[in-house]
């Protein structure tokens, strides 16, 4: 599994009072945390370089070229040692995303694998409503956005041996043509990319009228 990894967008694109308060939350998380004292050089110098942005954005406030030239300088060096202390960051990554959050960052979550395998429907029901050879199959996707069809089949020999019933993308079917007045048994599985397909349900009973 890759390493979540910390991401520099969390301060690049925010307002200059917002990049005070996330460089002070950094320097308070990090200066008390025992893992990051290898970055104590760094830490020390995001503390002072915070203080010099905080006091260069006051005196901007009443303009100024020198002011505005200060400023900038200011924030450019606060945005170099937040870059190298994430680099850092990154590269003795634990693995673990508290890495990271402990230490006041943004973290990129990895997304489910598309690899992985698919979890079959939960809480299969089957309703018979009075009409003849028809029941109705309800259940909920557990990975909608991997499924892209469910297939569902029936027995009539208590699970013996199975028959193709139909395929559906959604999550309630309508059987027709089914045996009439037996008890039938049902199940479903969700079919995704790449002739993936997830576990049978549990079978469901249900007497067809």
């Amino acid at each position: 599994m890759a390493k979540p990894l910390i991401l520099k967008k969390a301060y690049k694109t925010l307002t200059q009072t917002a990049l005070v308060s996330f460089a002070d939350n950094v320097y308070k998380r990090m200066s008390s945390r025992p893992e990051y004292q290898m970055y104590s050089a760094d830490i020390t110098l995001l503390n002072q370089q915070l203080t010099q942005y905080a006091d260069a954005l006051s005196k901007a406030v009443n303009r100024g070229t020198d002011n505005v030239i200060l400023k900038e300088e200011a924030k450019t060096a606060l945005m170099q040692t937040l870059d190298r202390i994430t680099d850092q960051l990154n590269l003795h990554h634990t693995g673990q995303e508290s890495w990271g959050t402990n230490a006041g960052m943004e973290v990129m979550r990895e997304p489910i694998s598309s690899n992985s395998d698919l979890q079959p429907p939960g809480n299969l029901q089957v309703l018979s409503r009075g009409i003849r050879g028809e029941a109705i199959l309800t259940f909920k996707l557990m990975e909608p956005s991997r499924v892209i069809n469910n297939a569902l089949e029936y027995s009539l020999d208590q699970g013996n041996s199975w028959q193709n019933g139909t395929y559906s993308s959604a999550s309630v079917i309508k059987m027709k043509g089914l045996p009439s007045r037996q008890v039938v048994l049902f199940r479903v599985r969700s079919l995704g990319t790449y002739q993936r397909a997830s576990a049978w349900t549990e079978s469901v009973e249900a007497f067809v009228l």
